[in-house]
């Protein structure tokens, strides 16, 4: 996965979303996106529980901001950057060999992600199932073929929760991560077009 840096932070640019929809109110965004960077830059104190729980409002009626799902993609990324940071590990940047874009996500940003626990009370994901099931992902992003992962199996994908005695991954954590996974699925098909 690419390092996500302020000056990407200050180049994105979302969509408008389709007539009919109104997406995220886009002064909010915005007024987000530079306190990204500059929890980037080493100059704010932003944290990936932060992003994860960001809610942006719809513009006034009338009014059409920034496309939802765009917005969404670049948190996810930016969520995992700073999970990275926190843990004080760097992935390995994906280097391109010249027959494409580098990957969004690859085998070794798998292995390497590690959930939090469920809070006290709670009961999160079984923590074996999630861990089998990024290792199908791991080997989808490594290898693909026939017994590879599609998207709608990463869409559908349900887990049980962690038994009475155990806390389990924290569900919001592992969903925002499956959305990441979907995402690289989907750009990667969109090369190989």
């Amino acid at each position: 996965m690419s390092q996500v840096t302020p000056d990407d932070v200050r180049r994105i640019h979302f969509a408008m979303p389709p007539v009919g929809h109104r997406g995220y109110h886009a002064d909010e965004v915005d007024a987000f996106l530079e306190l990204i960077s500059a929890t980037l830059d080493g100059q704010g104190v932003l944290t990936a529980d932060d992003i994860r729980h960001v809610a942006f409002d719809a513009p006034r009626f009338g009014g059409r901001g920034y496309q939802a799902d765009q917005v969404d993609e670049f948190l996810d990324r930016v969520r995992v950057e700073l999970e990275f940071r926190q843990r004080g590990t760097r992935p390995v940047p994906a280097g391109g060999n010249g027959s494409g874009p580098a990957p969004l996500l690859t085998p070794d940003d798998v292995h390497r992600m590690q959930f939090t626990q469920a809070p006290v009370g709670r009961r999160g994901y079984d923590t074996e199932e999630v861990d089998a099931f990024l290792d199908l992902v791991a080997a989808t992003l490594a290898h693909g073929g026939p017994s590879s992962l599609t998207i709608p199996d990463v869409r559908a994908v349900r887990f049980t929760e962690a038994r009475l005695s155990t806390r389990g991954y924290q569900r919001d954590e592992v969903d925002a991560f499956l959305d990441l996974v979907v995402t690289a699925l989907e750009r990667t098909a969109q090369h190989h077009r």
